[in-house]
């Protein structure tokens, strides 16, 4: 056999089981979370472990949805991620049309400044948005966490429109322009369908990011009508005891519409963050 066969044969070999490594390390917790909410109470810790259930039961998922606040809290979560969606689609275009289309001394310097605020910590900012949102008196409501989700989507969405409207052909717009349209028949007209595979991932981005925040939620909201569904599954441990089936039920009913959302926009999401990727 010849050295090159037998180096491609190597080759092809070592990079399957290199994504063989890489699925199970990625689908390894999510199997264990599936198998574990189906398994009774006293099968969670059993020695030996094992994966799947020795008997299968909905119990923890009965749990899940008549035994604690996690329906209230997933429509919370919808309501917020929506908030978020709409009112980041609604400011990043608004920030980013401006930044792509209008020539000013300061516009790179200033799209560079707001894309900072996607590596600032978000405990540093956590102080001055509870101050915000206790100012509005916004707080323990499920309008306060939107508006602090904000201040998460908001920068690396403005950055993400910007790209999009800066990829599409300034001419497109002045050839309706010159056919007597106004600027704003251009962006409805021309740049918002154009660029709305772009819209569709940065408004599903937002609403990911909302949905599974933590930090700001857990200390905006004090009360179940306003506490969104990943501080909920804390709901599920006590000092002594952590019900693990329960907790995992809950992961998975928190996990299924996410996952089926981007199964059906996938197209949307792949194309919308690749679109515009050349411009700087």
């Amino acid at each position: 056999m010849s050295a090159r066969p037998t180096r491609r044969l190597l080759t092809g070999t070592g990079t399957w089981v290199l994504l063989a490594v890489l699925m199970t390390w990625t689908l390894a917790p999510i199997a264990v979370m599936v198998f574990t909410s189906f398994k009774a109470r006293e099968d969670v810790f059993q020695v030996p472990a094992r994966l799947l259930p020795s008997t299968w039961t909905l119990e923890n998922y009965a749990t899940v949805f008549t035994a604690s606040t996690m329906p209230q809290a997933l429509l919370n979560s919808v309501v917020v991620g929506v908030l978020v969606a709409l009112a980041t689609l609604v400011f990043c275009f608004s920030a980013g049309y401006a930044m792509a289309r209008f020539r000013f001394r300061s516009a790179r310097p200033l799209a560079l400044f707001i894309l900072l605020g996607q590596v600032v910590p978000l405990t540093v900012i956590l102080l001055p948005l509870y101050q915000m949102v206790t100012a509005a008196n916004l707080l323990d409501s499920t309008t306060g966490v939107a508006f602090a989700h904000l201040a998460i989507t908001v920068p690396l969405v403005t950055w993400m429109v910007r790209n999009q409207v800066a990829a599409i052909p300034i001419e497109l717009e002045e050839a309706v322009r010159i056919d007597g349209g106004s600027r704003f028949d251009a962006v409805s007209y021309v740049t918002l369908p154009v660029c709305a595979p772009g819209l569709v991932a940065a408004g599903m981005f937002a609403f990911l990011q909302s949905w599974h925040e933590f930090l700001f939620a857990s200390v905006l909201t004090t009360s179940s009508d306003a506490r969104t569904a990943p501080v909920t599954l804390t709901e599920f441990a006590t000092e002594f005891d952590v019900d693990w089936g329960a907790t995992m039920a809950a992961s998975v009913v928190l996990t299924v519409p996410i996952v089926i959302a981007f199964v059906a926009l996938q197209r949307y999401f792949v194309g919308g963050l690749t679109g515009g990727a050349v411009k700087g």
